[in-house]
């Protein structure tokens, strides 16, 4: 009976045992052990993919090590990517072309090659956007080469290695860019662009002024005919030289910014009878900077307020289907000033319709009223179009008073003009159009 009641129990032990056994096999079979003793011949997680756009060199240049931290990042951006661009950059007999200016045209990384020609540029770029970077050194045809996503191929690290062939007649400028006290301005954007075409392709470069002012543009080609901007906006207006020509033996720029003298104004707008229009929009410019814009929206009682605007002449323009446009104000420097702002605004209608000579209606007419005034040196201009319904009708409401220009015109008919003066809340016109003749 002994021997009977030890059976079970030990059945029951055996059991255990094959389970456990069974449970430490799998796991083992699942999680090979680990193999860092054993050598890493690897120096990147990332695959390096090598260009054909020229021969390639055997280089001493190591892939990039940072490649996984590259695209752990890149993956918690989520709207951007990191990809690394290194090589080498030679001349036609295969020697290192040291100090050439390599950057991304629209994004404006930059680097430039060592003395062995190595170079090496990191480009944080919106995931929808693929680098064409620039090689650019004076002596030397600058080359411009577009990294598609098929070359790519979702790589974080891509060789790439540019041959650029002799030119004796590309230069390197250089300046300085400062205010009228003197002192040197960091990180203005100087642009230069060429106004006519070399070898098929379109020069332009954009740089930035260093903390002491300075800059370089490199690898630009003797010529007349180039634009220069200098912009350091807010506080300073545009530079501009649009017949900018560069010599064989370029003098140092010394380009002065003047600062900008800013205003608050106050002040109403109104149409024509001198009432207030509430809730209007519209946006204003500085011509003379050519870069401040702003927004003006009247308050029910028709006030606004421009705040910290900088002072020089202003155009002002609504967006919509309804156009108006006033030019030719001038903001002075005074610490207050009360803007008055006419526009075109009433409670008066223009209804009328439109029909061909022979009585036939022409399909979807087009009808453009506009009014243009003067008074002193601001122009107001107001302008609205729309296509008249099956019937040929067409409708203009919310007009001031004054006098419009009516224009007309049909495919198949002659375009027509015609003056009206608004003299009722109601007005009616009709307009006949001629056929064209064959």
């Amino acid at each position: 009976m002994t021997l009977k009641r030890l059976i079970l129990p030990i059945a029951i032990v055996t059991l255990l045992t094959l389970v456990l056994y069974w449970l430490v096999a799998s796991r083992l079979l699942l999680d090979p052990p680990d193999t860092t003793s054993s050598p890493d011949t690897s120096t990147n997680s990332a695959e390096v993919v090598k260009t054909e756009f020229e021969p390639v060199v055997t280089a001493a240049v190591e892939p990039a090590t940072n490649a996984a931290s590259i695209s752990e990042d890149s993956g918690r951006r989520g709207s951007s990517k990191l990809v690394e661009i290194f090589g080498r950059v030679l001349d036609p007999e295969l020697q290192p072309v040291d100090d050439v200016f390599i950057t991304e045209e629209r994004y404006f990384f930059n680097t430039r090659s060592d003395a062995e020609g190595n170079y090496r540029i990191s480009l944080n770029l919106p995931q929808h956007r693929y680098p064409t970077l620039n090689f650019l050194r004076h002596k030397f045809n600058g080359k411009r080469i577009k990294l598609t996503k098929e070359l790519l191929q979702q790589k974080q690290s891509y060789e790439l290695n540019v041959i650029l062939e002799d030119n004796p007649d590309t230069v390197k400028l250089s300046g300085w860019v400062g205010n009228e006290l003197g002192v040197a301005l960091e990180g203005a954007r100087v642009e230069l662009t060429a106004q006519e075409v070399f070898d098929g392709e379109n020069f332009y470069l954009t740089v930035f002024s260093d903390p002491r002012g300075n800059f370089q543009l490199d690898g630009v080609r003797v010529a007349e005919k180039y634009r220069l901007s200098v912009n350091l906006a807010p506080e300073y207006p545009v530079f501009l030289d649009p017949d900018f020509s560069v010599s064989l033996n370029p003098q140092p720029l010394n380009i002065e910014l003047k600062s900008l003298k800013f205003v608050d104004i106050d002040g109403m707008i109104m149409n024509r009878e001198a009432a207030p229009v509430a809730d209007f929009e519209i946006y204003v410019s500085n011509v003379t900077t050519g870069v401040h814009s702003g927004k003006i929206v009247s308050d029910s009682s028709g006030f606004f307020s421009l705040k910290h605007f900088p002072v020089g002449e202003i155009s002002l323009a609504t967006r919509g289907s309804d156009i108006y446009e006033i030019t030719g104000l001038v903001l002075t420097d005074n610490e207050y000033q009360n803007l008055l702002l006419t526009i075109d605004r009433g409670n008066q209608n223009l209804t009328g319709w439109i029909k061909g000579e022979n009585g036939i209606v022409p399909q979807r007419a087009m009808v453009t009223l506009d009014q243009t005034l003067l008074d002193g040196q601001i122009r107001y201009h107001q302008y609205r179009s729309q296509a008249t319904d099956i019937d040929g009708r067409f409708t203009f409401s919310n007009l001031g008073s004054g006098e419009y220009r009516i224009t007309t015109y049909a495919q198949g008919y002659q375009k027509q003009e015609l003056m009206h003066r608004l003299r009722s809340r109601s007005d009616e016109v009709q307009v006949t159009l001629r056929r064209l003749e064959d």
